[in-house]
């Protein structure tokens, strides 16, 4: 059994579809590493329990905020944050945490991300 289909449970909380989506779309790219990347995010990180999935996932926003250059995973993460039930004033306060630790572009350049994906969300919501 491939990956996505392991973590399928986990990986639809993140974003419905997304399993399919990633089977057709992007495991193609490279599917040895796809496949070990998705093992280590849903089949060992994100499956640990001494921290809340949502509190794992403020840790992990702030990590791809802060490192810049990885706006398809943020993009990704921001709207699973949505899915998994953070609100938008605890995503936004992981910018500030980005701001002063790691500097204002990085910070903004994540909420703007965000931004767009709260947009999409309200958009898809009143479908």
């Amino acid at each position: 059994m491939i990956s996505h289909d392991k973590n399928k449970d986990l990986i639809e909380r993140f974003d419905v579809g997304a399993t399919e989506w990633g089977k057709e779309n992007f495991r193609p790219v490279f599917p040895d590493l796809v496949d070990h990347l998705i093992d280590d995010i849903y089949g060992f990180a994100y499956r640990r329990e001494v921290i809340d999935i949502k509190t794992r996932h403020l840790i992990s926003i702030g990590i791809l905020s802060a490192m810049g250059g990885c706006e398809n995973q943020l993009e990704f993460q921001l709207k699973a944050a949505l899915n998994l039930g953070l609100t938008e004033e605890e995503v936004k306060e992981a910018f500030i945490q980005v701001a002063v630790f790691s500097g204002n572009a990085r910070a903004i350049n994540a909420a703007r991300i965000f931004h767009d994906k709260v947009l999409e969300k309200q958009v898809d919501n009143d479908k």
